[in-house]
């Protein structure tokens, strides 16, 4: 029998001060997130975790939050009870066991999720996004400049975008239930090797609404000339982030490696 290695990774939990009505409730919650913890970790374990893995080895995600939909429900009207999505994760604590059994046997077969490229000055960026970039002024707020075009080859280009608005997104289909979605963009199926991307805020778009907001296929990238004198790339949320400035190009595609993962069944059947 071959020797199979099972990364575990834990994610820190902390009790907030929450008024006393519900302290009961949240201290059944807080107990169960942390037996679950003590082995796992969820959707953003999952997440920090895919910027260290190359496309050979799969990962498994454990959604450890304990809230059941009803609860949800039920006190929802007393304080924020919404739980962790686990949008990517593949078990719980609850059955675990019996997943990582039908994955040790070879009985699941990890799926293929598409990760981003980005190039600044042609050099490539060593961290590949699984949700999506965002990039905008360091203040994210504030109006930056910048240009863009789709590229899928010397003769075949999109129209060149000049814009200003609070910066641009792009995503994978995987972060395509993410920040893109509450932002108005559309939930992609979770193989697809597209990405989508969306300028944000927009001012005075005119003649090329149209480009505001669209896909990029698996052969083509989009090209983005910085125009602003401060910028960065926001990888993944806030905490992974690249510098640019006034003049810096940056290319984006869906070239990276891909990150293999075991998916609900509900996502890949």
């Amino acid at each position: 029998m071959s020797i199979r290695r099972v990364l575990l990774l834990i994610k820190p939990f902390t009790r907030p001060n929450h008024p006393h009505q519900f302290l009961g409730n949240w201290d059944d919650r807080c107990r169960v997130h942390k037996d679950t913890i003590n082995l796992f970790g969820g959707d953003g374990t999952l997440l920090q975790a895919s910027h260290f893995m190359d496309d050979k080895i799969p990962v498994m995600g454990v959604n450890s939050d304990p809230t059941q939909d009803i609860e949800v429900e039920e006190k929802i009207g007393e304080f924020d009870a919404t739980r962790s999505t686990g949008y990517l994760c593949a078990a719980t604590g609850r059955n675990f066991e019996q997943v990582l059994d039908e994955v040790l046997e070879g009985n699941k077969t990890p799926s293929e999720l598409t990760r981003i490229l980005i190039r600044v000055n042609d050099l490539p960026l060593s961290t590949y996004p699984l949700n999506d970039v965002l990039i905008a002024h360091p203040c994210p707020a504030a109006v930056s400049s910048f240009s863009f075009q789709l590229k899928k080859d010397l003769e075949n280009s999109s129209a060149l975008v000049h814009c200003r608005s609070s910066g641009l997104r792009i995503c994978t289909a995987a972060g395509s239930t993410a920040a893109m979605l509450s932002a108005g963009g559309y939930p992609m199926p979770i193989l697809s090797r597209d990405l989508h991307y969306m300028v944000r805020e927009p001012i005075h778009p005119g003649m090329f609404s149209h480009l505001m907001h669209g896909s990029i296929s698996p052969d083509q990238s989009i090209h983005i000339v910085w125009k602003s004198v401060e910028g960065m790339i926001y990888i993944d949320g806030c905490h992974v982030f690249h510098p640019i400035q006034y003049g810096s190009n940056v290319e984006i595609s869906a070239k990276a490696p891909v990150l293999k993962v075991f998916l609900p069944s509900h996502l890949v059947s």
